[in-house]
């Protein structure tokens, strides 16, 4: 089983800034990346219909670290897609991230002060495991597959 010291669940928002915190500042910790869908950027991936936009300004929703780059602070879905991808191959995190990897549930161990993350491959199906000293979940609160 592989063994990382961070497991981050999720490509969104949230999830490309734990990743840049930790480069940051804790640059000695090995880290992951997983993520569901085959796309960085979360719910603006996932939604692609005309005229979705923020409902927050985007020099507030986004990142310190790399403002959002355009005049109108309401951004547009795709601009901010875009934006979400540009960030996290400017900051190299993609090589971290497992696209198409589902997290099926995680249990963590008093014994080995570790959790054991239990994935499934989105694609093929196979099923995994792997090993963290700290799990940090950057999902966000909706289930998209509910409705």
């Amino acid at each position: 089983m592989k063994h990382v010291d961070v497991l981050v669940a999720g490509a969104g928002i949230s999830g490309i800034a734990a990743a840049h915190y930790l480069q940051e500042h804790c640059p000695g910790k090995t880290f992951a990346i997983l993520e569901g869908r085959d796309s960085i950027g979360g719910t603006w991936d996932l939604f692609r219909f005309p005229g979705i936009r923020s409902d927050s300004d985007m020099y507030t929703l986004g990142f310190s670290f790399r403002p959002w780059p355009e005049a109108d602070s309401i951004g547009e879905g795709e601009s901010i897609r875009s934006y979400l991808e540009d960030t996290a191959a400017e900051i190299g995190i993609t090589d971290k991230i497992r696209f198409g990897t589902r997290i099926e549930r995680a249990s963590f161990s008093e014994a080995s002060g570790r959790w054991t993350v239990y994935t499934r491959n989105t694609q093929s199906g196979e099923r995994g495991s792997i090993s963290c000293d700290f799990f940090w979940s950057c999902m966000g609160y909706y289930r998209y597959d509910q409705g």
